[in-house]
C-alpha cells in the first residue's frame, strides 16, 4: 500500500508541477519555436550523452575495484545506463536498487558493498555540484536563487564531506582498540561495518581518490556541455553561457530531488523555466528549450539503457515484477 501511494502521489505531484508550467504557454508559438532549432546540434548532444555514461562508468569501476579488481568500465557502463533507464520508465527511483542487484550478481560483490558505492555516487554528485556552483556563481555573476542559502548550502557539503569520509575511515573504526570489543561480541555487526567499508576504499588511494572525484567532476560537466549546446541550437548563446549552463544543471538536479513522476517530468520543467525566466528568457522559449533538452535526453538514456537491459536476459517486466514487491513494504 504505502508503495502505490507513493507511485500515485509521485505522478500527481509532476501533474500538478507540469500544468503550472504549461498553463502560460501559447502551443502554436511553442511550435515555431521547435521548428527554428538547428538539428545539427543534435549529434554532438548524443555524444556527449554517452560520454556522460562511460564517466559514470569509469567512477563506479574505481568505486567497485576494492571488492572485485575484475570490473571493467564497459560493465560499469552497461549497468549505470541501465539504472537511468529503469528509473526513467519504473517508479520509486528502482534503478538504482536494480543496478545493485545486478552488480552483486555480476561482480560477485555483497549487495550491502555494492549500495554503498551507490550511496557515495550520490554523496560525490552533491559535494561536486555545489562546488561546480558556487565556482560558476562567483565567476559569471549569478545571484539571487539558491545563492541566498550560501551559509546553509556549504553546512550541507560540509556535512557531505564529514560522512563521506566516516565511511572512509570505517574499516579503521571497527579495528580500533576502543570498539575491538563490542565487534567481537557481535560479528554479524562487524561483518555488516567491513562490507559497507568497501563501498568507499576506493579512497584509501589517493591517485583512485583523485581519479574518483576527476570521473564526478567529467560526467557533470557533460550535462554543462549539453545545455550550452542545446543553448546555442535554440539561438540562447548570449544568455545561456557556460556558467548559468553549470546553475541550470545545478538547479535541475536539485528539481529533480523532489518526488514526482519516473523521468522527473513536471518539476524539472517548472523550476528551470523560472531560473530562464529570471534570466530574461520568455516563458515559452524556456519551456521549449527545458523540454527540448529533457526529451532528448530522455529518450537517448532510456533507450540506451534498455538496450542493455535486454542484453543481459532481463525485461522491463521482469525487472518491475521482481522488486516492485519489496518496494515500500508491499508484499505478492
Amino acid at each position: 500500500m504505502k508503495a502505490r501511494i507513493s507511485i500515485i502521489s509521485g505522478f500527481v505531484i509532476g501533474g500538478i508541477l507540469l500544468y503550472f508550467a504549461l498553463r502560460n504557454i501559447e502551443f502554436a508559438k511553442l511550435a515555431a519555436i521547435y521548428s527554428k532549432v538547428n538539428p545539427a546540434f543534435i549529434i554532438p548532444f548524443i555524444l556527449i550523452v554517452v560520454l556522460e555514461l562511460f564517466f559514470r562508468g569509469a567512477r563506479w569501476r574505481l568505486l567497485l575495484n576494492p571488492s572485485n579488481p575484475g570490473v571493467r568500465v564497459m560493465d560499469a557502463f552497461k549497468l549505470e545506463a541501465a539504472g537511468l533507464a529503469l528509473n526513467n520508465v519504473l517508479p520509486l527511483r528502482m534503478g538504482e536498487l536494480a543496478r545493485a542487484t545486478f552488480a552483486a550478481k555480476l561482480f560477485k560483490i555483497p549487495l550491502i558493498t555494492v549500495l554503498a558505492t551507490i550511496l557515495v555516487e550520490r554523496l560525490l554528485d552533491v559535494i561536486v555540484l555545489f562546488l561546480m556552483f558556487v565556482v560558476a556563481a562567483h565567476y559569471g555573476g549569478i545571484t539571487g536563487g539558491l545563492m541566498n542559502y550560501n551559509g546553509l548550502l556549504w553546512a550541507l557539503t560540509a556535512g557531505l564531506a564529514a560522512g563521506i569520509a566516516a565511511l572512509i575511515f570505517a574499516d579503521e573504526l571497527v579495528a580500533h582498540a576502543w570498539f575491538s570489543g563490542f565487534f567481537a561480541r557481535f560479528p554479524k555487526v562487524r561483518l555488516l561495518f567491513e562490507r559497507v567499508a568497501m563501498g568507499v576504499k576506493g579512497f584509501h588511494s589517493f591517485k583512485n581518490g583523485a581519479l574518483i572525484f576527476l570521473f564526478a567532476g567529467l560526467q557533470w560537466s557533460m550535462d554543462v556541455l549539453n545545455f550550452y549546446v542545446l543553448g546555442l541550437a535554440f539561438g540562447l548563446g548570449d544568455i545561456v553561457d557556460i556558467f548559468k549552463s553549470v546553475a541550470l544543471v545545478f538547479t535541475g538536479a536539485a528539481a529533480a530531488s523532489v518526488p514526482g513522476m519516473p523521468g522527473y517530468f513536471g518539476n524539472y520543467e517548472l523550476v528551470l523555466m523560472k531560473v530562464l525566466a529570471a534570466w530574461g528568457v520568455p516563458e515559452s522559449t524556456g519551456f521549449a528549450y527545458i523540454s527540448y533538452a529533457h526529451i532528448l535526453g530522455y529518450l537517448l538514456m532510456t533507450l540506451i539503457g534498455v538496450f542493455f537491459i535486454y542484453q543481459m536476459g532481463q525485461s522491463l517486466g521482469r525487472v518491475w515484477g521482481e522488486f516492485s514487491s519489496g518496494v515500500g513494504g508491499d508484499k505478492k
